[in-house]
């Protein structure tokens, strides 16, 4: 029956759907115990123990490391859930029948079933992902399968999504507000696939092995949601501190002017931006964030609480009064396709040996994200305005 031609694809949509709504079911309780764990933290422990020190520096600890690093650890929950299913999904041979189903489809877009598993992979990570096309021995199928792995939605993506759409979303409609971000991924993906794929040919046929079905064990269920949240947690760190000094500096720089003012480095640089990104409802303040984002996704969460200044709890509040569902919405699919992290620009320069198809990597998504949240923004905005 999962292999079925017809019931096949709607079946794993299904999966993944029902995975979603299991994650946030249970995640969402976590998360906020999390958050209020952090809050009481800094109430209690942190802010008086600074009561002492200079201003800036109170400044710099507080609304710098301490909040960006808290709202990161915050949907950490969630994200421990997420691997924990998905490496259900995959140890249980359920993954091999995807690609297999899916194999005719992508043999349109000049790709085969083995793209889609990369694609998968890059769920976690477009790194590791993007290192395995070294499998496909064709280098058109290669270059095309890099091409499309960084609009896999990755877990630094995932956190973002979570922390906007537990803000803004009802709790009944943020499952299907994430899902529908995974199903735009794919759009983006086989978008780009359908339009590449005549300068990127392949004529490498498919060899798959299905292997049998198992259920994994508890302990390796565990090992697996651990081991890939930790390695998220490990490898996110050094960017996000990266990120928050240097948003919390462009912020409060010159130390005279008032914080995220016109008048700091943060401001005349969102004054720039302001012509480019106002048409898809994003404001300077998020804009600035999106900068950041290029260093590295996780930087975009890291960021927010130092630009408005706020902790978890309370920035939560403040992204919910200031942005209608739209404007969020537009905020995440702009997030989900724009730019890749730096990481895996360096991924992409080493495994395709070419500054020019690197370049092409680093533009096209930049552009197809502005021109989806455009075409988003303003029809929603005109449909809500009858």
């Amino acid at each position: 029956m999962l292999l079925h031609p017809r019931l096949g694809l709607p079946l794993f949509f299904l999966t993944m759907y029902l995975m979603f709504e299991a994650v946030y079911t249970l995640g969402t309780p976590l998360q906020e115990a999390m958050a209020f764990l952090l809050e009481q933290a800094k109430v209690h422990w942190i802010e008086p123990f600074l009561i002492s020190t200079h201003n800036i520096l109170r400044s710099f600890l507080l609304e710098g490391i301490y909040a960006g690093i808290g709202t990161v650890l915050s949907p950490l929950p969630i994200i421990l859930l997420f691997f924990l299913f998905m490496g259900i999904v995959k140890n249980s041979g359920y993954l091999s029948r995807a690609a297999f189903l899916i194999d005719a489809f992508m043999s349109r877009l000049g790709l085969d079933g083995r793209a889609f598993v990369m694609q998968l992979m890059g769920f976690g990570c477009n790194v590791p992902a993007l290192m395995g096309t070294r499998i496909m021995r064709s280098r058109g199928l290669q270059l095309l399968t890099m091409l499309i792995i960084p609009f896999s939605l990755c877990s630094a993506q995932l956190q973002v999504f979570v922390f906007v759409t537990t803000a803004v979303f009802s709790p009944r409609a943020a499952p299907i507000v994430l899902f529908s971000l995974y199903v735009m991924s794919f759009f983006a993906a086989f978008v780009t696939a359908a339009l590449y794929r005549r300068r990127l040919p392949n004529t490498e046929p498919l060899l798959l092995e299905l292997p049998p079905y198992r259920f994994p064990t508890p302990r390796q269920m565990v090992a697996d949601g651990w081991r890939e949240a930790r390695h998220f947690v490990r490898t996110a760190s050094g960017f996000i501190l990266f990120g928050v000094v240097t948003v919390w500096f462009l912020t409060h720089y010159p130390f005279d002017a008032d914080a995220v003012s016109a008048e700091t480095l943060a401001g005349h640089l969102t004054q720039w931006l302001t012509p480019l990104l106002a048409p898809i409802g994003i404001d300077q303040l998020m804009s600035l964030a999106l900068v950041f984002g290029f260093i590295a996704k996780e930087v975009v969460i890291g960021a927010l609480p130092v630009i408005y200044g706020a902790g978890e709890q309370s920035l939560a509040v403040m992204i919910a009064a200031q942005y209608n569902w739209v404007q969020a919405y537009s905020f995440m699919l702009f997030v989900l396709i724009y730019t890749p992290c730096l990481s895996t620009v360096a991924v992409l320069r080493q495994e395709s040996k070419s500054w020019r198809f690197t370049a092409l990597a680093v533009l096209w998504p930049l552009f197809l994200a502005w021109l989806v949240s455009f075409t988003f923004y303003q029809l929603a905005t005109f449909v809500m305005s009858l």
